[in-house]
């Protein structure tokens, strides 16, 4: 079903403090798209955002003024073959889909769902970026 996580993203309330915060103290560089989306480049991680609510309720919900309804915290994006398909098995396990499978603006397929502890977490098929060549492990040094 997941292939691998194919981004995280910190939904913030304030985008621009959110890229002083990463650009600035953390050194690291961000590009905004536009007013609710900023990428974080960081080695290890295939795509790491900065969403406002407003944007991440209008994309969920359909409507920025949902934005209470979108928690501040971290999300996750588990990449699958077929958003439609593992969105349809999720429900048949029971678990509440928030967002119905979509075609996003950008061209991926996603589907969003809240995770046990209320983060708003998406599955998303995108087969023409954030693949994996190969896989990322982590050793402790002098091993």
């Amino acid at each position: 079903m997941v292939r691998h996580i194919s981004s995280i993203a910190e939904i913030v309330d304030n985008v621009d403090a959110a890229v002083k915060f990463y650009q600035d103290v953390l050194g690291l560089a961000v590009r905004r798209e536009d007013e609710g989306y900023a990428i974080i480049e960081v080695s290890g991680v295939l795509h790491f955002g900065i969403w406002s609510r407003a944007a991440a309720a209008e994309s969920t919900f359909g409507d920025p003024g949902a934005a209470d309804r979108i928690p501040v915290g971290f999300t996750v994006g588990f990449e699958v073959d077929d958003v439609a398909g593992t969105s349809r098995a999720m429900a048949d396990r029971s678990w509440a889909i928030a967002q119905a499978p979509k075609e996003e603006p950008w061209g991926q397929k996603t589907s969003r769902f809240f995770s046990p502890s209320g983060a708003l977490c998406e599955i998303a098929e995108t087969p023409n970026a954030r693949s994996i060549v190969q896989d990322m492990r982590a050793e402790a040094e002098g091993r």
